[in-house]
């Protein structure tokens, strides 16, 4: 997580540029609609920010099962982040194509991903759920670096993927995951990683092909880190890094 980050999208790079194409895998008011990936717009930036604010951090496991979304400074610190990373043009998001010809395309998914360097310097993280986030990040990290363990200055990361509830179980999230291969040959970027909160986007990213580099159960987290989050351990059982190589 980064406040400056010294690479930029390369100029022969279109933008905004359609990654996938697919259909999903149920009927949707009795057709199976055709969906798409691609980089989010400028003119989506707002939307997707408070996609993320107001769905994704009720969702998500870790903010869900914490005192974030009361603590006003890690929201707020949270949607800087997306804010900054953003403005890099390297996010995905998933359309629905509009049963209507007229009408526009619709926000069906999204993945925030953006490009970390070795060398950029890291973002000042306020909020204790966010400071705690950045120390179970780092806690995956320390031992296996994954700019050292991929042999890369330059990973394609994310901060957090949603599909909104109407379209789930249309594989979006997994057409976002493999999405990431498109954009990073096109880019020149040969790696992945991301830290997985979730058991679901767990196994999607297992059958898109990443792997595990670093995994700590959410009982180790509470028990000897000392980072509990009440009834997460229902649902869920560790937090994973998760990566892919091009």
């Amino acid at each position: 997580m980064v406040d400056i980050c010294y690479w930029t999208r390369p100029g022969s790079v279109p933008f905004p540029n359609i990654w996938r194409k697919f259909k999903g895998k149920k009927e949707l008011n009795g057709i199976v609609p055709s969906f798409w990936v691609q980089d989010i717009p400028e003119d989506e930036f707002e939307n997707v920010t408070s996609c993320m604010v107001r769905y994704f951090c009720r969702e998500e496991p870790v903010t869900k099962h914490s005192d974030f979304n009361n603590e006003p400074e890690s929201v707020q610190c949270r949607k800087k982040l997306w804010d900054i990373t953003l403005a890099q043009r390297m996010g995905l998001i998933c359309y629905m194509e509009n049963p209507n010809p007229n009408g526009k395309p619709i926000f069906a998914a999204v993945n925030c991903t953006y490009v970390q360097t070795k060398y950029d310097p890291q973002f000042k993280l306020t909020g204790k759920t966010m400071n705690d986030f950045g120390h179970i990040r780092k806690l995956l990290t320390q031992e296996n670096d994954p700019f050292e363990t991929l042999e890369t200055d330059v990973l394609l990361c994310a901060l957090g993927m949603y599909v909104f509830r109407e379209f789930r179980g249309q594989d979006l999230g997994l057409q976002l995951l493999l999405a990431r291969e498109n954009i990073c040959r096109a880019c020149d970027i040969t790696a992945t990683g991301t830290v997985f909160t979730s058991t679901i986007s767990q196994e999607l990213a297992h059958k898109a092909g990443y792997k595990t580099l670093s995994e700590i159960s959410y009982r180790d987290l509470r028990d000897i880190y000392k980072y509990d989050y009440p009834g997460i351990e229902e649902n869920h059982k560790s937090v994973k890094y998760m990566y892919k190589v091009f």
